[in-house]
C-alpha cells in the first residue's frame, strides 16, 4: 500500500499556474440531440487533430434498437452521425458508456459489448466516416459473461481490448491483442489482474488501458476481499503477460458491492496519472495520483477540493495529458461539471478551477483529449437531450491589459480573444505583406495582402473557436493563435 498522501493542503501549496496561463474556452456547439438515453460520450482526435466524438443511445428493444453513432468537426460543425454497429448486430450499453474508442492515423476502432454474445470491435478506414461489420474479441462464455470493454492501439496500429470475465464466482479482467490491424485476437487471452491481490476486480467498474512501445498498462479497480482500490498493472511484453502491479489508491475503501466507478488514466511524462473516485471518507470525492511509468513506483496522491461546500458529491472523472500539460474533469453535485489544469505537472493544478453549469440542467458524463494546445470537452447536457463541445487555448497571460506584441518584429495583435467581429494586426517597423488565417485543421479560412504597417481582419462570418494567424513582412514571418468568440 502506498501511504496516504491525500491531502487538500499539498494540491493547494502548488498553485501558481493563475499568473502565467489561463484558458479561453468557446461557447458550447451542440453535436447531436435526441430525445432517447444518451450514454457518456467519448471524444478522441485524430493525427491531424480533428475531434471524434461518439455516444451511445439506448432502445426500448420494441420501437428502436441501441446504436452507438459517431461525428467529426469539419469546418467548424459536426457531421452527421453515423452508426458504428451495423444491423442486426446491437450494442449492450448502460448510463455510464459501455463503449471505448481509439485512434491510430485515420483508423478508428471502438469496442463494445453484445448481449449474451461477447465482445466485438467495429473498425473504421476512414477517419470515422463509415464503419464496417465488426470483429470478434470474446465469444460467447459457456456459463459466465464479459462486459465493459477498453481498447487502446499500440505502435503498429495493432488494437489491444480489455473487458471483465465473469466465470465460476470469479471476476478478472482478460486482455487480448490483435495482430492483424483489428481483424482477429489472439486465442489465449491473458489476465489483466493476475499481479494483483485477491484474484477478484470490481464486477461493474471500467477498466483503461496505455500503450507505448511494448508496455501495456491496465488501471481497474480490484477487489480484495470488498477492498476496492485502484491499481495499475504493466505488461512489458505488449499484452502477452501482466506480471507487475501497484496499488495506486490509498484511500482502503472497504464496500461490499460494486460502486460503479471506474478509473480513468492518461500519461505525463514519465509518469501515469489516475483519476478516480472514492466514498472512503464518507463523501464521494475525486482523487488523483501519480506512478512511474518503467518502475511502476507510486507518487504523490491528491484530493479536489470543492468551494461548494464539505457535502459536496463528486463523480465520473476523466483525464488528458500531454507532456507536462494535464486537465481533469469530473461532475459535481450531480448537475455541474468541474475542470482542473496544469502546465506543470500534476502537482500544479490550477484551483478552484473553471466550472460549466446551466440553471436548471443536468450536466453529466464528460470526456476530454488534449493536443496543439488545445483542451477538447464533450459532455451531455441530459435536461435538453443534447451531446456539447467545447475547445480551450491554453494561453499565455499578459500582466497588463496591452495588446500581445512580439518584440522582436514590434508587431501587435489586438483584441485577443475577438469579441467584437474585428480584429487589428500593426506593425511599428514594416509592412504587413501578407496576414493568413487557418483553423485548427490547416484550412485556410481568410487571406489579405495589405502592402500597410496596420490592417483590420474582419471575423463575423468565422465560426467562434480558435485559429492561427500567420503574419508575413517582407523579412519576417510570425504565427500568432488567435480566440473567436
Amino acid at each position: 500500500m502506498i501511504s496516504k498522501l491525500f491531502c487538500l493542503a499539498l494540491l493547494l501549496s502548488n498553485l501558481s499556474l493563475a499568473a502565467q496561463t489561463t484558458i479561453v474556452w468557446s461557447d458550447s456547439m451542440v453535436v447531436d440531440a435526441t430525445p432517447r438515453p444518451i450514454t457518456a460520450p467519448s471524444i478522441a482526435l485524430l493525427s491531424d487533430g480533428t475531434p471524434i466524438v461518439t455516444w451511445g443511445v439506448n432502445g426500448d428493444f420494441v420501437n428502436f434498437s441501441s446504436q452507438i453513432w459517431c461525428s467529426r468537426l469539419e469546418n467548424g460543425a459536426f457531421t452527421t452521425p453515423v452508426g458504428v454497429v451495423q444491423a442486426p448486430d446491437v450494442p449492450l450499453l448502460y448510463g455510464f458508456g459501455g463503449f471505448d474508442v481509439a485512434i491510430s492515423d485515420s483508423q478508428v476502432f471502438v469496442v463494445f459489448e453484445q448481449s449474451a454474445q461477447g465482445i466485438f470491435l467495429a473498425r473504421s478506414d476512414d477517419a470515422g466516416l463509415s464503419f464496417g461489420g465488426p470483429s470478434s474479441v470474446q465469444g460467447t462464455v459457456a456459463g459466465g459473461y464479459t462486459l465493459l470493454a477498453a481498447v487502446t492501439v499500440d505502435g503498429t496500429s495493432n488494437p489491444i481490448v480489455s473487458y471483465i470475465l465473469y466465470k465460476d464466482n470469479s471476476t478478472n479482467y482478460l486482455v487480448r491483442r490483435s495482430t492483424d490491424g483489428g481483424l482477429s485476437f489472439n486465442d489465449d487471452a491473458v489476465k489483466g489482474n493476475a499481479a494483483a491481490p485477491g484474484d477478484a476486480v470490481c464486477e461493474c467498474c471500467n477498466s483503461d488501458l496505455l500503450s507505448s512501445g511494448d508496455s501495456v498498462w491496465l488501471v481497474f479497480r480490484n477487489n480484495n476481499q470488498n477492498l476496492r482500490d485502484i491499481w495499475v498493472s504493466r505488461s512489458s511484453d505488449l499484452a502477452a503477460t501482466f506480471n507487475t502491479a501497484t496499488d495506486v489508491d490509498a484511500t482502503d475503501w472497504q464496500l461490499n458491492v460494486c460502486p460503479i466507478a471506474g478509473p480513468r488514466m492518461a500519461r505525463s511524462g514519465d509518469s501515469l496519472v489516475t483519476v478516480w473516485m472514492s466514498g472512503a471518507s464518507g463523501k464521494q470525492r475525486v482523487y488523483l495520483s501519480t506512478l512511474h511509468a518503467v518502475t511502476m513506483q507510486a507518487g504523490q496522491q491528491l484530493e479536489f477540493p470543492s468551494p461548494t461546500g464539505p457535502e459536496t458529491v463528486q463523480s465520473q472523472t476523466e483525464v488528458a495529458a500531454l507532456g507536462d500539460t494535464l486537465g481533469v474533469v469530473f461532475v459535481e453535485n450531480s448537475k455541474e461539471l468541474v475542470f482542473h489544469y496544469s502546465t506543470k505537472g500534476a502537482t500544479n493544478l490550477d484551483s478552484p478551477g473553471t466550472r460549466f453549469a446551466i440553471p436548471d440542467h443536468t450536466l453529466q458524463l464528460p470526456s476530454i483529449a488534449f493536443r496543439n494546445g488545445v483542451f477538447h470537452l464533450v459532455y451531455v447536457d441530459a435536461t435538453s437531450g443534447q451531446v456539447l463541445y467545447r475547445q480551450g487555448l491554453v494561453k499565455k497571460t499578459s500582466p497588463t491589459n496591452e495588446p500581445e506584441k512580439d518584440s522582436a518584429l514590434d508587431i501587435s495583435v489586438f483584441p485577443n480573444p475577438v469579441e467584437t467581429g474585428v480584429f487589428w494586426v500593426k506593425s511599428e517597423t514594416q509592412e504587413l505583406q501578407e496576414i493568413s488565417l487557418f483553423d485548427v485543421f490547416g484550412k485556410k479560412i481568410l487571406g489579405q495582402k495589405p502592402g500597410v504597417s496596420e490592417a483590420a481582419v474582419p471575423t463575423a462570418n468565422i465560426p467562434k473557436g480558435v485559429y492561427f494567424l500567420k503574419l508575413k513582412t517582407l523579412k519576417d514571418e510570425l504565427t500568432r493563435l488567435i480566440i473567436v468568440r
